[in-house]
């Protein structure tokens, strides 16, 4: 993505004889069956009760409540995850008491959208075993990462017409990044926000390149519904999809003196529109409190679920809060790129370490591609980067509010992972792609990228090929 990012905007036919589509598809399903059947039952991060809700809706033809429990189903569950040395020996789950064995975090909390799809082929198959409906639910994520890996592909195409290696690698180097390959395998709600946010991205930049056309249109709708209604993380697409249709009307260069005027005068009027500060009279002198308005409060506490009050304080409470974000970031990015299951499965830290500098050098790298080839681009393309970089940013801040509030001095902090993260993967992997090529003159960065998507394929192996092998099997 280098100076063929300045000519004209891809307008041929999304399929040809010389295509790469077929292949990347077929791989793309092969890669994750390979997933699938390699990871043991119920070793994805809160298998067990994604999957029982699912089965709850196949098997009551409705959508469970809060309450509701299966409790056939539960021990069915809880006695295989036992079979699969799914908790550590000696540990059994009790099987003929009135109350259901214990498996783990209760998921009705969530829509149900992903739910009532993954339940169509339990539906097919619930007279058998209860492993067996477990994969073909499992299919259900593999059918989305392969359409996943479409849209990054069409993608590529969109924003990289003149450059084929470019389109071909990019959804390699997404869909052989073994974490996401993993978790794209497993039956949890993640993979369909994954899959909504990426089509959202895809939607994005067609109505930055085309306008307000129909067909966009409706895909960015529909994609971020879909999302909305599958995991409250989608929201995270609400930003990016504003400033897409901002700039499929506003198709103009705007100065960058006008961007600050006009940033910090939205924020000074969403601050007002949401926030509240009290004066509040203390031995010390008067202070400062802020606090949500009403409207926001009851709005959070519905869908997001967050008490935005306490939130607000803990993150003000800046001597407590800045010892934990170093910790994010690291499990975050480790979990992100070499770790699986509940991030108790890590690959060896040679490749961690590596990860660290390949990321580290594409950064480097996006910043050298900046300096010499972001005026080069067209508008529309420039502004697709800024989409994907305002995604990035959107995700983290999800991530870092996540952490709170922070439970009192002593209580257990729960960290969050780097899979709240892999909705970014397209804009992740991108500028990564990106990054790599701006460390080489022009004339070798095909082999760099040819190199990086080389070192993926042997990151992936030796995923699957050694670590989860090594960890579940041997």
């Amino acid at each position: 993505m280098t100076s063929h990012l300045q000519q004209r905007p891809d307008r041929s036919p999304a399929y040809s004889r010389s295509s790469p589509l077929p292949l990347l598809l077929l791989l793309a399903l092969l890669h994750g069956l390979l997933y699938t059947f390699i990871t043991p039952p119920w070793q994805h991060y809160d298998e067990p009760n994604h999957f029982e809700y699912a089965r709850q809706i196949a098997t009551l033809n409705h959508v469970p409540d809060l309450t509701e429990r299966d409790l056939d189903a539960t021990r069915e569950i809880a006695d295989s995850m036992y079979r699969f040395r799914f908790w550590s020996p000696g540990v059994q789950p009790d099987l003929i008491g009135p109350q259901p064995p214990e498996i783990g975090i209760n998921q009705r909390i969530h829509p149900p959208l992903y739910y009532a799809i993954a339940a169509i082929p339990i539906r097919w198959v619930r007279y058998l075993s209860i492993e067996t409906q477990l994969y073909a639910a499992r299919m259900v994520s593999v059918l989305f990462y392969a359409l996943t890996l479409l849209a990054a592909w069409r993608l590529g195409v969109v924003l990289t017409p003149d450059a084929p290696a470019f389109q071909t690698a990019f959804p390699l180097l997404v869909g052989l990044t073994p974490v996401f390959a993993n978790i794209m395998s497993a039956v949890n709600s993640d993979v369909l926000v994954n899959f909504s946010i990426t089509a959202l991205l895809l939607s994005c930049v067609l109505l930055i390149r085309d306008g307000p056309r129909p067909a966009a249109l409706l895909l960015v709708f529909l994609s971020l519904t879909v999302g909305l209604l599958t995991k409250r993380t989608a929201v995270v697409g609400v930003a990016p999809l504003l400033f897409a249709l901002f700039w499929s009307v506003y198709r103009r260069p705007v100065r960058w003196q006008i961007w600050i005027a006009g940033t910090l005068t939205l924020a000074l009027i969403a601050s007002l529109t949401m926030l509240r500060v009290d004066l509040i009279a203390t031995d010390a002198g008067v202070r400062y409190a802020i606090h949500p308005r009403p409207w926001l409060e009851n709005l959070t506490a519905t869908y997001l679920r967050v008490n935005i009050d306490a939130t607000i304080q803990s993150l003000l409470d800046w001597e407590r809060s800045r010892a934990y974000y170093p910790l994010v970031v690291g499990v975050s990015f480790t979990t992100f790129w070499t770790r699986f299951g509940w991030a108790h499965v890590s690959m060896a830290a040679p490749w961690e370490i590596t990860m660290v500098g390949i990321v580290g050098a594409a950064s480097i790298g996006a910043v050298i591609q900046a300096v010499r080839t972001f005026r080069r681009m067209a508008l529309w393309q420039q502004r697709s980067l800024w989409i994907f970089a305002l995604t990035l940013l959107m995700a983290w801040l999800a991530v870092v509010i996540r952490l709170h509030p922070l439970l009192p001095p002593g209580s257990r902090v729960f960290i969050p992972g780097g899979r709240y993260l892999l909705m970014t993967m397209i804009p992740t992997i991108w500028l990564v792609a990106w990054g790599f090529q701006g460390l080489f003159p022009r004339r070798w960065q095909p082999y760099a990228l040819f190199g990086l998507a080389l070192f993926f394929a042997l990151l992936d192996a030796n995923a699957w090929l050694v670590t989860l092998i090594n960890f579940y099997y041997h």
